[in-house]
């Protein structure tokens, strides 16, 4: 990692998050824009827009500060690393996060099973049978034939395992343009706050960064004024587990991994909890910070 220097250099990181969020914005009103001309073709090229042009918008911002600031390039030692010895740089980031995603997956069903046990308000629970799972996977996704169904365990596991994969290879390239920003250049820039408050101002920056987003019905639909909020709740923790993979490895390559496998499993929450409202139960809500924290706790 990159030396800290005496005390943090402001104008960078002011420089850092002007690009990002304004690149940000300006990327959310071309998808707005194609969305509301094309309808259901225009939300299906601004899914693609999300991941090529929104998600790279920190390694865009990485890139300038570290020119701007005339120090080596993150990127550089990572791609000195990968050659030095790929396979074994590639698997100790790979178990990192494969071994980090099952704890948030695992730790998380329990906080729903225990939440939705005590029938607190909002956070929905989890399906009782068979039956409520195939009912609630055709809601869903109302192309699912109930008879093609197969078993939940089934189902939950190679959703699960799909999800790691795709974080260890390409959701964690897509992943990779965000952690080289949050985690890479700008925990950098912010080290000198102490590792304490640098990840959670770097948190707290992501989580609002995701703004322009949620305003077009990301994550939260309707609700995405309280959304906007709620999301950092559980960006914040997250962002703790993130900076520990890459404290643990050495490497951003370990938190884009995380970051991409974790984005691909949040959907078995969606799959095995019923009802409840979107801003507190999982995967985006306060139940989601709730479990992140708890781990973040632990690892820290």
């Amino acid at each position: 990692m990159a030396e800290s220097p005496a005390g943090v250099n402001w104008r960078n990181v002011r420089l850092y998050y002007g690009i990002a969020l304004s690149g940000a914005i300006v990327v959310a009103l071309a998808i707005w824009a194609v969305s509301s001309t094309l309808g259901e073709v225009g939300a299906a090229i601004g899914l693609g827009m999300t991941a090529l042009l929104y998600m790279p918008m920190p390694l865009v911002a990485g890139l300038v500060v570290e020119r701007v600031a005339r120090r080596p390039m993150l990127i550089g030692a990572e791609g000195r690393a990968l050659r030095a010895g790929f396979w074994r740089t590639y698997g100790r980031n790979a178990l990192v996060a494969a071994v980090m995603t099952l704890v948030v997956l695992g730790f998380g069903l329990l906080v729903a099973w225990l939440a939705g046990g005590l029938g607190l308000p909002g956070v929905g629970r989890l399906v009782a049978s068979e039956a409520e799972f195939a009912e609630n996977l055709a809601r869903i996704n109302p192309a699912v034939v109930a008879a093609a169904v197969p078993p939940v365990a089934v189902l939950v596991v190679v959703t699960a395992v799909q999800g790691i994969l795709a974080g260890l290879t390409i959701n964690g390239l897509f992943a990779f343009g965000e952690e080289y920003g949050w985690r890479g250049v700008l925990a950098d820039e912010l080290r000198p706050l102490g590792r304490f408050r640098a990840t959670l101002l770097t948190g707290v920056l992501w989580g609002f960064w995701h703004a322009p987003i949620i305003l077009l019905g990301h994550n939260y639909g309707p609700e995405w004024g309280w959304g906007i909020f709620v999301m950092v709740t559980w960006t914040v923790p997250l962002s703790f587990i993130l900076t520990w993979s890459r404290d643990r490895t050495g490497s951003v390559l370990a938190p884009a991994m995380l970051h991409g496998a974790y984005n691909g499993v949040i959907g078995v929450f969606m799959l095995l909890i019923i009802g409840g409202s979107r801003l507190i139960n999982l995967p985006v809500g306060l139940l989601m910070a709730l479990t992140l924290t708890l781990i973040a706790v632990v690892v820290w």
